[in-house]
């Protein structure tokens, strides 16, 4: 790319890409103040529903953000998180899988929602921000390292007018295609393609269909000849708007040609089983499975995040949720570096924490992707008994609080403090305190409106046992002294059964974006100076 001779307009962070990753990001930025441009090449947020959950972790960001309530209102109801087959939707229902119990552990469970939703009303926060731009129908056409940051050059699809701006970061959130990824000449690891498979987006009112409302997804195998035997449905809004999911390769399109608009609407009439069924075809789009995760989240002033930087399997529904706190665990070391509150290093911890997530993660989505394929083997063998094993497996896809919320940082910006990682359970979530995960929910007041998770937003905070006043002197001190902010906070008990193993005269310190970053379960001869410590060696 040729840098350009006019002086170029400048930002503090280019985001390249405007899905829900990109758009988080930015919201994010304007909640700490930081300025940023957004470019997306489509005209507008996505038509499209492509993913359709949010799960725990992602619901308890949004609860903070203001949104969640608005998300869920556009998510279909409760405990509809389970699998139907069937012969078709009016049809012979086989099995179904079970919802996940809501065992209280958050404040915010998760909601079955379309990623159009999502993304519409991220993008509603911040389409009046005073500091974050989105310029939607414009593409990146590339970028350029300088010593302070990257030279990038973007261009207007409608006029085709180029503009430079300089960056001290950039973002790639461009997806699994990732264009600035390739640029940046980081490598995907792991299989391209496990599958091709076509997306038909389609509207029809089955609001006749009980059935309709009850479930996130129906898995079809169809006895209709002349139709592809085994399809998925997805449920986007429990009435009127589907998303049939068909496998048409294995590493390429392997139909004679490509259904016309007249077949595909027979296929989803003989899949919901009503055969004057009025289909309205909205879009498609023809994709391949992969189970990828970059060499690298990070290369020098650029940082992938969301799909760019690692692409799963649909089954388990971790990718929106992965790239949404992506940005979560980035944004707030972008921020306090950019402010100068803490070293370039820091950046650093980026990788180190979020790509083992990542590689969990496609492990997960790969695994459930097998679990399919045995379900629909157990179908087919008509054995009531292979098929009850199956389905009751199932439960394993969708209830994953565990791998939602049980992950930890075992290195980056946290300070082990010589307790062991025990791994996490997919299905199980075991709260606690230890450094690297996330702070553990107590409801602070009887209504249930409050919990410690609102305690973490901006700034590091000290929470301090109910005998822990010590803890709490000392962040008036070690704040007072460092120029940086910290919320003190005091729990009104510490019991081991909530996650909280700090003891009564402990302290964590917590991170902005609610992970532990540092534990001492007493009062030592000098807090202040322990807690100091600890946080020059996160932040440098």
């Amino acid at each position: 790319m040729d840098i350009a001779a006019e002086a170029p307009r400048r930002t503090s962070v280019l985001i390249v890409g405007g899905g829900p990753v990109g758009l988080a990001m930015g919201l994010l930025l304007d909640r700490f103040g930081i300025d940023a441009v957004i470019v997306e090449k489509s005209p507008t947020t996505t038509d499209h529903p492509k993913s359709r959950g949010c799960w725990v972790r992602t619901m308890e960001i949004f609860r903070q953000w203001g949104i969640e309530q608005a998300i869920r209102d556009r998510g279909l109801q409760d405990e509809s998180d389970m699998f139907v087959q069937v012969e078709s939707i009016a049809g012979r229902e086989i099995s179904r899988s079970r919802p996940e119990p809501n065992l209280g552990q958050t404040p915010a469970w998760k909601c079955l929602v379309a990623q159009d939703a999502v993304e519409e009303e991220i993008y509603r926060v911040i389409e009046h921000s005073n500091l974050v731009q989105v310029q939607f129908s414009t593409e990146f056409v590339g970028f350029e390292e300088v010593e302070d940051g990257v030279i990038c050059e973007i261009r207007s699809i409608e006029t085709g007018r180029s503009e430079h701006w300089h960056a001290r970061y950039l973002l790639a959130c461009d997806g699994a295609g990732s264009q600035t990824r390739r640029a940046a000449g980081i490598d995907m690891v792991g299989p391209a393609c496990l599958s091709v498979l076509q997306n038909e987006y389609w509207r029809a009112d089955l609001s006749r269909f009980p059935l309709a409302r009850e479930a996130a997804g129906y898995q079809v195998y169809s006895k209709t000849p002349g139709v592809p035997p085994r399809a998925g449905i997805l449920n986007t809004n429990g009435r009127d708007r589907w998303l049939s999911i068909i496998q048409i390769g294995e590493q390429k399109d392997d139909r004679p040609r490509p259904w016309t608009d007249a077949e595909m609407i027979e296929i989803i009439r003989a899949h919901v089983g009503v055969p004057d069924l009025e289909v309205t075809l909205l879009n498609r789009s023809v994709w391949r499975m992969s189970k990828q995760v970059a060499a690298s989240f990070r290369k020098s002033h650029v940082f992938l995040v969301g799909d760019a930087a690692h692409r799963f399997p649909p089954t388990g529904g971790f990718g929106l949720n992965s790239g949404v706190q992506d940005a979560h665990n980035l944004a707030w070391k972008l921020v306090y570096v950019l402010r100068g509150w803490a070293s370039e290093k820091l950046l650093n911890s980026y990788d180190l924490e979020r790509r083992p997530v990542g590689q969990s993660n496609a492990d997960f989505s790969f695994g459930n992707m097998i679990r399919f394929r045995r379900i629909d083997e157990a179908v087919r063998s008509g054995n009531e008994d292979h098929i009850r094993f199956w389905v009751n497996d199932l439960d394993n896809h969708l209830h994953s609080i565990g791998q939602a919320l049980g992950f930890t940082y075992e290195e980056g910006a946290v300070i082990p403090d010589g307790t062991p990682h025990g791994g996490h359970l997919t299905r199980v979530y075991r709260p606690s305190d230890r450094p690297g995960g996330r702070f553990p929910h107590m409801w602070l007041d009887m209504p249930r409106k409050r919990s410690t998770l609102d305690w973490f937003d901006k700034e590091f905070t000290v929470v301090a046992g109910p005998q822990g006043e010590a803890w709490l002197e000392a962040g008036r001190n070690v704040s007072a002294k460092t120029g940086l902010q910290l919320n003190l906070q005091q729990l009104p008990h510490a019991h081991p059964a909530d996650g909280i193993q700090m003891g009564p005269r402990g302290a964590v310190l917590v991170r902005p974006d609610g992970h532990v970053a540092w534990r001492m379960p007493y009062i030592p001869s000098d807090p202040a100076r322990e807690l100091a410590g600890a946080l020059e060696t996160v932040l440098h």
